[in-house]
């Protein structure tokens, strides 16, 4: 009897412990980044060429805010409603005469790309971290 009162026990424990991990919450969705560390000079010219890091990623549908990364800066910022499929996304650093232009762009197949853009910036010689962030709001 008391061999038959520990199986049940046991079979009762395994039965809640497996109705309470159906029941957890699911977890949010984590935060995606596409950055890229260059040197700089700081000394832009029209002529220098681009940095620019890009990758392919699938996304789900819904809400994200999406924010460039310029070292510690967290600026410019927009939410943005995404459908679900595959982006591209790209993320460069444009030397112009005397100053930088920072561009993100989130490209779907058959859809027009998304942009965030910071136009005209000084940096000092030295690495620099950019990119961006999309936060789910989900």
């Amino acid at each position: 009897m008391l061999r038959k009162f520990g199986k049940l026990a046991a079979v009762a424990a395994v039965a809640t412990a497996a109705v309470s991990l159906a029941s957890a919450p699911a977890s949010a969705a984590s935060t995606a980044y596409n950055t890229r560390t260059v040197w700089v000079d700081g000394i832009p010219r029209e002529t220098d060429a681009d940095a620019c890091t890009t990758r392919t990623l699938y996304l789900s549908s819904g809400t994200y805010t999406w924010t460039q990364i310029l070292n510690n800066s967290r600026y410019p910022s927009r939410d943005i409603y995404l459908a679900a499929g595959t982006y591209t996304w790209t993320d460069c650093i444009r030397p112009h005469d005397y100053s930088y232009q920072q561009t993100s762009t989130l490209d779907k197949a058959g859809s027009s790309p998304a942009t965030l853009n910071d136009p005209s910036f000084q940096l000092d010689a030295g690495d620099v971290t950019f990119g961006s962030q999309l936060d789910p709001h989900f």
